[in-house]
């Protein structure tokens, strides 16, 4: 096996054991009927700081878990992929920062599901081409604007049962880590 094939396997490893806890959480709160919606971000409370870590785990129902599934695995592939010796820091500082900015602009809600974390990853992958002005990462960019330039309309409030608080939250913390790392990711590729 070659460099490159070792590299894109590993990414698809690591991105489908991310989604596959997921599954198991989503499968075993329907078998059991837990909510667990205590482990999402509740805003300003310190009870609710534990979501920072737990909310993108847990996901409202099987929809919510579908339509968060292939985003999180291509953007998190990508992220694996072109920004292999730091994706693991990266994808930690998003998920973090993308949480404890939730929990600050949140409204007091449980905020639940993985969508902040993916806006992060496509945020970070977007802006991190722009900022490395490394051509190869460039056309990252430009392939997840193409792809997901939808998501730009989830940062504003237009459904009432939708975090779009987390979505912004995920989209800042993403442009922050790849504007703070502007300098590695030239190096990166």
């Amino acid at each position: 096996m070659n460099k490159k094939s070792g590299k894109i396997r590993k990414a698809i490893e690591y991105s489908l054991a991310f989604v596959a806890i997921f599954w198991v959480i989503q499968v075993v709160k329907y078998l059991t009927g837990a909510t667990l919606a205590g482990l999402g971000i509740l805003p300003r409370s310190i009870d609710g700081l534990l979501g920072v870590i737990t909310a993108p785990l847990i996901h409202g129902d099987f929809q919510h878990l579908i339509a968060n599934t292939l985003p999180f695995f291509f953007l998190s592939c990508l992220l694996f992929v072109f920004y292999e010796k730091r994706a693991s820091l990266y994808l930690f500082l998003i998920w973090i920062t993308a949480g404890l900015i939730t929990w600050i602009i949140g409204r007091y809600a449980a905020h639940i599901g993985a969508s902040g974390v993916i806006y992060g990853l496509a945020s970070f992958l977007v802006f991190g081409g722009i900022f490395s002005k490394n051509w190869k990462l460039i056309l990252v960019s430009i392939l997840v604007l193409v792809f997901y330039s939808g998501l730009i309309w989830g940062i504003f409030p237009t459904e009432s049962h939708v975090s779009w608080e987390g979505h912004l939250a995920g989209a800042l913390s993403g442009l922050l880590w790849a504007f703070v790392y502007r300098k590695t990711l030239q190096r990166s590729v």
